[in-house]
């Protein structure tokens, strides 16, 4: 490629991780909330259910870890355009810490 004003590959797919985490940090959310409501307390399938959250919790956690660090990444290559790198980080970035406040909230576990 002669053309030094592409978009960079990495930043592009730093942004699709972190969009993606923010749609499935919303359906986390959701879910818990219906878990939460409609199982009775001391019933054993909402405490499974919440676990379940806890561990897809975890896992959106590391992947946006991954998609920030695309994004920074992608912000270091020279000759590139860094809008999608800058995007990807900092909606990754504000995803995780969302995904901390509602998990520390008690929304999420």
């Amino acid at each position: 490629m002669t053309d030094h004003h592409h978009h960079s590959s990495l930043g592009i797919v730093s942004l699709l991780i972190a969009v993606f985490g923010a749609v499935f940090l919303a359906g986390l959310v959701i879910a818990a909330s219906i878990i939460a409501t409609s199982a009775p307390v001391e019933s054993e399938g909402a405490l499974q259910g919440i676990s379940l959250v806890g561990v897809e919790l975890l896992f959106l956690m590391a992947l946006q870890l991954v998609a920030a660090g695309m994004g920074i990444a992608s912000l270091r290559r020279p000759g590139e355009r860094r809008l999608l790198g800058l995007l990807g980080t900092v909606t990754s970035t504000m995803v995780i810490a969302l995904a901390m406040v509602l998990a520390l909230a008690g929304y999420l576990a």
